[in-house]
């Protein structure tokens, strides 16, 4: 299997990373933990996007926030377990009516399965 010449320790800013892609010469550059795994791949559409969108809702490490919506059904909140194990950070509860107790119920179950 193929080494990448250039690879970035988790951590990097996006402005080392184009610096290091630059020097390259390379479109992407992994980003890998200390056992050596890679845990992102940065390339130059990110950096290029990033400075498109300067207000995008980002997280600490300066990631997209990723958000999902799901139904009042009862069957959706095997969905909101699955979406909050998977790391999502915004759930948001899509229905026709605003004050239905299917939706009262499901925020009462987002609530205390999930508290933070």
């Amino acid at each position: 299997h193929v080494i990448p010449s250039e690879i970035a320790p988790e951590g990097v800013s996006l402005s080392e990373a184009n610096e290091m892609m630059r020097q390259s010469k390379k479109g992407k550059l992994p980003v890998v933990n200390p056992a050596g795994e890679i845990v992102a791949l940065i390339s130059r559409t990110d950096i290029k996007k990033s400075m498109e969108f300067p207000d995008a809702s980002k997280d600490k490490n300066k990631q997209l926030l990723v958000g999902a919506a799901i139904s009042t059904r009862p069957n959706d909140r095997d969905r909101c377990k699955a979406l909050v194990e998977a790391g999502v950070d915004v759930i948001v509860i899509d229905s026709s009516q605003g004050d239905s107790i299917y939706q009262i119920d499901m925020i009462k179950h987002i609530k205390s399965s999930y508290p933070s």
